[in-house]
């Protein structure tokens, strides 16, 4: 991705949901930082595409589909640490771990999973999906899936580091899941059934 696309995905995505995110938790603060992001995203890039080559490819092999991209930007996002949760006791010289937040996987996620339904629109402009309106599955707990996948993501990154490649491999099955949620939410209301049926 060239810099003039990720500086429009960066202004469109990451700083909405980021300001989004503080506007929902005063205890936050966003700092900005594009070229940090940017840097880390072309680390990324360069990262899976040393993994995913073989000898033999030519020039068009190094193109990265949409979920490494997606992948590649979570990371980046991810490893940047664009929001900074205010719970650290100046007064004591104190930082609760158990009062740290997940807000920075969260933001990296969300801004992932955005990064796949702006390519499925350009893809397929009629599509015209929204977060809201991605089907995600549910799990058989209390927590949402999207939960779930933060909570995983931020553990990951604090015990030993993600990969990549794995993540893009998530988002390419949600974006699946997804497309098949509708395909049977458009076979059942064509014959007449409910979702509940």
């Amino acid at each position: 991705m060239e810099r003039k696309v990720f500086v429009t995905y960066y202004n469109g995505i990451v700083i909405p949901i980021a300001e989004g995110i503080c506007k929902d938790n005063s205890n936050l603060e966003f700092t900005s930082n594009l070229d940090g992001v940017y840097e880390e995203y072309l680390k990324q890039k360069a990262l899976i595409k040393l993994l995913v080559k073989n000898a033999n490819d030519g020039a068009e092999y190094t193109l990265l589909d949409r979920h490494k991209i997606a992948a590649c930007l979570t990371t980046a996002v991810m490893k940047t640490q664009l929001l900074h949760p205010d719970n650290i006791d100046d007064a004591n010289n104190d930082y609760s771990l158990l009062e740290s937040s997940r807000v920075n996987a969260q933001l990296a996620f969300l801004t992932g999973l955005n990064i796949i339904i702006c390519f499925m629109i350009e893809e397929n402009p009629s599509l015209k999906e929204t977060f809201e309106d991605f089907k995600l599955p549910k799990p058989r707990y209390q927590s949402t899936y999207l939960d779930s996948t933060i909570r995983a993501l931020y553990f990951s990154d604090v015990t030993s580091g993600f990969s990549p490649l794995l993540l893009s491999n998530i988002f390419f099955l949600l974006e699946e899941y997804h497309k098949l949620s509708c395909s049977l939410t458009d076979k059942n209301i064509s014959s007449g059934k409910s979702e509940k049926q």
